[in-house]
């Protein structure tokens, strides 16, 4: 895998791959705003108001420095995860977790200061029955996600490059980084 810079974010993702994988804005969210994760996806595909598929992922377990990518959950109107579940994930050495479900223990979650996206809060806990899948490929929040993709997130959104593109990504997210560093160089230099 390619060292990854500390300056990608979410904005110069999206503008090196042109807008595209760009999870469905303003559905899912971090919990806390200051939060940005980049690293490569483990995918887990849950189904509705269940998460026997995350609870199976932690056994295999998730490979260190990778962000969870938890798809299947967008009707649901139970927790993907909750306090127990984010800490014995983070302590795996997972990165985040990103999905279209909802969480529980928010206030717990962001205390472990483990980045969580998701499309909102419950109290209700899921059951644990399945079906579900660990690895994979997975559709969430209108993208593909594939295991060893690369997703960038922080609070302007979740970005998905495919993995085979990004060193092509990273070579234009820096080209824009440059753009966008000279302009702004020029316009400071004009208000005086």
């Amino acid at each position: 895998m390619i060292e990854l810079p500390g300056w990608l974010n979410a904005t110069l993702a999206s503008d090196a791959a042109e807008g595209r994988n760009v999870l469905s804005p303003g559905i899912i969210r971090p919990l806390d705003p200051t939060w940005r994760v980049v690293g490569p996806a483990f995918v887990v595909l849950g189904s509705q108001d269940d998460n026997l598929a995350v609870n199976q992922a932690v056994m295999v377990p998730p490979p260190a420095g990778c962000v969870m990518v938890v798809g299947g959950q967008a009707g649901s109107r139970t927790a993907t995860v909750g306090d127990l579940m984010a800490l014995e994930i983070k302590n795996l050495g997972v990165l985040g977790l990103v999905t279209d479900g909802l969480v529980r223990d928010a206030q717990e979650i962001r205390r472990l200061e483990f980045p969580v996206w998701c499309r909102g809060t419950t109290p209700i806990a899921s059951a644990k029955r399945g079906p579900g899948a660990v690895g994979g490929t997975v559709l969430i929040g209108g993208a593909v996600v594939r295991d060893g993709d690369l997703v960038i997130a922080d609070d302007d959104g979740v970005v998905v490059w495919p993995r085979e593109s990004v060193p092509e990504l990273l070579t234009r997210a820096r080209a824009k980084l440059d753009a966008d560093n000279a302009r702004a160089a020029r316009l400071q230099a004009e208000r005086r």
